[in-house]
C-alpha cells in the first residue's frame, strides 16, 4: 500500500522537474541575469504570459485578414467609381453622329478602360 500523500496548503506550488533544450535555457539564463531574478521567477512569469501571447497572435491573424478584405473592398470601390463614367463614355459614343465625334469618345473609353485595367492588376499585386 503506497504511503498517504501530504496535503498541500492553500497556495503552495507543486514540484515539476524540466529538461529544457540549450538554446532555451540560454535564453532563460540571460533573463535571471539580466533582471536579477530567480530562475523559477522567471519561468514561472514566462509561462502566466502564454495565454495573453496567444491571444495576441488571433489578434494578429484577424488583423492581417482585415487588411486584405479592406484592400479588396477599395479596389472594388475603385472599379465601381471607373465603372459609371465608363457608361457614360458608351453611351456618348453611341449618341456621337460624326466620325470625329465617335473618335474622341472612343479615345475617352479606351482611358478609361486602361484605368480599370491598371487597377485591376495593382489589385492582383
Amino acid at each position: 500500500m503506497a504511503p498517504p500523500r501530504k496535503k498541500r496548503r492553500p497556495g503552495e506550488g507543486h514540484p515539476v522537474h524540466l529538461r529544457f533544450p540549450t538554446d532555451v535555457f540560454e535564453w532563460i539564463e540571460a533573463e535571471t541575469k539580466e533582471k536579477g531574478w530567480p530562475l523559477n521567477r522567471v519561468i514561472i512569469n514566462e509561462m502566466a504570459a502564454i495565454p495573453y501571447l496567444k491571444k495576441q497572435a488571433k489578434l494578429g491573424e484577424l488583423i492581417r485578414d482585415m487588411e486584405v478584405i479592406l484592400a479588396d473592398y477599395g479596389s472594388r470601390l475603385t472599379l465601381a467609381d471607373l465603372g459609371e463614367p465608363m457608361l457614360r463614355a458608351v453611351d456618348q459614343l453611341l449618341a456621337a453622329k460624326t466620325d470625329s465625334e465617335r473618335q474622341i469618345q472612343l479615345d475617352r473609353l479606351r482611358v478609361l478602360r486602361s484605368a480599370m485595367l491598371k487597377n485591376g492588376r495593382a489589385t492582383k499585386e
